[in-house]
């Protein structure tokens, strides 16, 4: 008797579900129905709905996740000659522009930095080492020469 109890509810949990779904969908259906019709609107309007489109995606992502995909699309794009400047190029005359200062500078270098990657660069004296990780943190230390390098450098000046 109880095992057959617990299958009548089973059966009646089981039919909750998919009714609660199947009407999910449906208001799916309904807005997505009248998300048309209001690009319909915007479209008889004179607005222009793929960049509309574009922009909502835009809006719905995070700021760094964007400024480092238009820093990998400039670079490609540079090193297809499809852009005149590098993104770094551009960056960094408008850092020179905008006067900012040493933290601000190394703070809009890591948004330059693809994940995994990093970039050696003076910033008002000692070199910074700059990075992102993996996870997109992005950090930043002061760069010290490998020894090798030192060690070839010192070579070279004394022939």
């Amino acid at each position: 008797m109880t095992e057959q109890l617990n299958r009548t509810d089973a059966r009646e949990e089981l039919k909750s579900y998919i009714e609660r779904i199947e009407r999910l969908v449906e208001e799916i259906v309904a807005l997505k129905d009248d998300q048309r019709v209001l690009f319909a609107e915007a479209k008889a309007k004179g607005y222009d709905t793929k960049a509309m489109r574009r922009i909502i995606k835009r809006r719905q992502k995070d700021p760094n996740e964007i400024a480092e995909a238009e820093s990998i699309d400039g670079t490609y794009m540079h090193a297809l000659g499809m852009q005149a400047e590098s993104p770094l190029h551009v960056q960094v005359a408008r850092l020179v522009r905008d006067g900012m200062s040493r933290d601000e500078v190394i703070e809009a270098f890591q948004l330059l930095i693809p994940r995994n990657g990093e970039i050696i660069a003076s910033v008002g004296g000692t070199p910074m080492r700059l990075w992102r990780t993996e996870d997109g943190k992005a950090c930043a230390e002061e760069y010290v020469p490998p020894l090798f390098d030192s060690f070839m450098a010192k070579r070279k000046a004394e022939k």
